[in-house]
């Protein structure tokens, strides 16, 4: 997921909530900017989570089918909204900023600046706005794609969505990170030993 500069811990609510009571207003550009793009991923995640975790455990269930049907591409566009809104809001319009921002953050967490970061969320939205598509318009043909592509494609999700939560994040972020991972892992665990 994008980063915000210097902002890896304790942001969100407290800080819109403090502007709001303080103030009585919401400063639009950075505020609702801030808002827009941390809770659009946090919401995204939370479909990725819920969508993973509800293919492995109801995939042959077609009242579970028709909401991931609606589920996924919501999630799909919530995890777009945030990389516009971080790029917009954060980064200015620069992709160059972008780009020195994630190489900062990785720097200041692993020890190497490396900002391809960036691409692979680019990539990432587009694996997922193309199965979103897939699953919209060819449901059935989506259901009986090979067990390879879906797993490669919740795959990558997963490792991003965990880097990005667990990796890069602290506090009751991080556990949120931890608390998905277990749950997709639960449930990925709990189909194969039902289907032995």
């Amino acid at each position: 997921m994008l980063q915000q500069p210097g902002m890896r811990e304790n942001y969100g609510l407290s800080r819109i909530g403090t502007n709001l009571a303080d103030d009585g207003i919401l400063n639009a550009s950075m505020d609702l900017g801030d808002g827009l793009t941390r809770w659009s991923i946090r919401a995204a995640l939370t479909v990725l989570v819920l969508c993973c975790a509800g293919r492995q455990l109801a995939s042959d269930n077609q009242r579970w089918q028709a909401i991931d049907r609606l589920l996924w591409p919501l999630g799909c566009a919530l995890f777009l909204t945030h990389i516009a809104a971080a790029i917009y809001f954060f980064h200015h319009g620069s992709q160059a900023a972008a780009f020195a921002d994630i190489a900062n953050q990785t720097k200041e967490v692993l020890g190497a600046a490396v900002g391809e970061g960036l691409y692979v969320n680019y990539l990432m939205a587009v694996v997922w706005t193309a199965d979103a598509v897939w699953l919209a318009a060819l449901p059935h043909s989506y259901r009986r794609r090979p067990a390879w592509v879906e797993g490669a494609v919740l795959g990558f999700f997963l490792f991003i969505a965990f880097n990005g939560t667990v990796i890069f994040k602290s506090g009751w972020l991080r556990v949120a990170g931890l608390v998905g991972t277990t749950v997709i892992a639960a449930a990925l665990i709990w189909r194969g030993w039902r289907h032995r």
